[in-house]
């Protein structure tokens, strides 16, 4: 049974603890379906960093109506992911996907968006919310700045845009276990954290400017191409257990492998086989949380023979090892 949210009606009904103070709120929520958190900090230049938590026994679809202020997102999936419906938006996909271990940033001012939760699956994120006038509280000039963001710090506007900018960096990864693990309390926890914030959208908009030609070039892909390279990555998502080769991936979407590669690539900012592994592993994260395998059978069962380098690809995804992940969780 797929359960419906709407509105901050449906959402508050469920809400058991509720905590805020003048920089600082927390927020969690219980319900026979699942549970969900979201953690506020409020730091200067007006930036706000929310930590959300969610696992869903049911799917769920949750209703969010962005307010109207030309605010920007950068967000950051740490595991799970979401599937969006944004119905009748211009300049934004109708349906498009977040998952973990990548890093988007958008701003949808005015608009109502659906999000498809999976049941049985831990997601977390983290999102910053900050205004384009924050890059003129800096002396001096950017250097290759995308153009939108460009447009954005001369003159923040009101038009949506959705810009998946690739897989989360080693580097990030860090900065956002270090913004989870904070060490510090009220006001140390805010200027560290205010810190961090800073270093990781320092991190994200080079990313961008790094990846903007890579992007460009995505955009000599034509519709229906982009079209079929994202049920391409839908037939991944369904197939983990046994994903098809890339030739034959290429022939059920109608591509030929070159343009398959390439177009995978530069639209979402991995390989084919980089994206499978993602998965794989967010898969393992699920199991570790949620079985008593050993860590040798859970990675068997995810697909690698090697227990080592399972272990190396999943600290390099998650930013620790399987087994140390399991003690943070108290398993």
């Amino acid at each position: 049974m797929t359960i419906r949210l709407t509105g901050t009606e449906d959402f508050g009904e469920f809400c058991q603890d509720v905590q805020f103070n003048d920089y600082e709120g927390k927020v969690q929520s219980s319900t026979w379906f699942g549970q969900s958190s979201f953690r506020w900090t409020f730091l200067h230049h007006n930036l706000e960093l929310v930590i959300s938590d969610n696992e869903y026994s049911q799917p769920v679809i949750s209703e969010e109506k962005h307010d109207d202020s030309p605010f920007v997102t950068s967000k950051f999936f740490l595991s799970g992911g979401t599937r969006t419906v944004t119905p009748n938006v211009a300049g934004v996909s109708d349906d498009y996907e977040e998952v973990a271990g990548y890093n988007y940033l958008f701003s949808l001012p005015d608009v109502r968006e659906f999000e498809h939760h999976t049941a049985n699956q831990h997601a977390q994120n983290i999102k910053i919310y900050w205004h384009p006038n924050l890059l003129d509280s800096f002396q001096g000039s950017f250097e290759n700045l995308p153009a939108l963001l460009e447009q954005l710090k001369e003159n923040p506007i009101k038009q949506p845009f959705h810009q998946p900018l690739g897989v989360t960096t080693p580097a990030m990864q860090l900065v956002l276990k270090q913004i989870l693990q904070c060490p510090f309390l009220e006001t140390l926890r805010q200027m560290y954290l205010e810190a961090k914030v800073l270093e990781l959208l320092v991190l994200q908009i080079a990313q961008w400017g790094e990846n903007h030609q890579v992007l460009q070039r995505s955009l000599h892909f034509r519709a229906d191409e982009i079209e079929c390279l994202h049920h391409a990555k839908a037939i991944l998502n369904q197939t983990l257990d046994n994903p098809p080769s890339l030739l034959n991936l290429a022939k059920e979407i109608g591509l030929n492998d070159f343009k398959l590669k390439r177009g995978f690539r530069e639209v979402f900012g991995t390989t084919v086989l980089g994206y499978v592994q993602f998965l794989r592993l967010e898969q393992a994260q699920q199991l570790l949380r949620g079985t008593n395998l050993t860590v040798a059978e859970i990675a068997s069962q995810v697909g690698y023979e090697s227990t080592s380098h399972f272990g190396y690809l999943f600290k390099r995804q998650f930013g620790i090892t399987p087994r140390e992940y399991r003690q943070q969780k108290g398993l």
